[in-house]
């Protein structure tokens, strides 16, 4: 389930950050925002 949580919001935050792929996102940033989400990492 982390996995997937982590997958969606990578490739929310791609989107939004108008960036061509998930993998580009800033992981701190992906991390900073599982953990406000209650993700444990």
């Amino acid at each position: 389930m982390a996995l997937g949580q982590a997958g969606g919001t990578a490739a929310a935050l791609a989107l939004r950050e108008g960036l061509g792929d998930a993998r580009e996102v800033d992981v701190k940033r992906l991390q900073q925002m599982l953990k406000e989400q209650g993700a444990r990492l």
